[in-house]
């Protein structure tokens, strides 16, 4: 199926319709000035972004904390654990 315009059989090939005056060159309105609105906060991309950036810096904060305290629980376990069995060899 076809949707281009075919020519009839019996047109002239001029248009059907009367040729119209030309027109008059554009000419762009003046603008009126906006009024200024009151700029308030502005969230945007930047913003969520640097917020999930510092929640992720919180996040390696507290997980590095974690480890280091599991760290010195488990030496400080591990010290309580050979002074008693120094004591029991003793």
């Amino acid at each position: 199926m076809s949707f281009v315009r075919k020519p009839r059989p019996y047109s002239s090939g001029l248009p059907s319709a009367p040729v119209s005056a030309p027109r008059a060159p554009w000419v762009p309105k003046e603008k009126a000035p906006r009024p200024a609105r009151p700029r308030g906060p502005r969230s945007s991309w930047a913003g969520a972004v640097t917020a999930l950036a510092g929640l992720g810096a919180l996040l390696v904060l507290v997980v590095g904390l974690s480890g280091l305290w599991n760290a010195v629980a488990r030496d400080w376990q591990f010290r309580s654990a050979a002074a008693g069995v120094l004591d029991v060899v003793r």
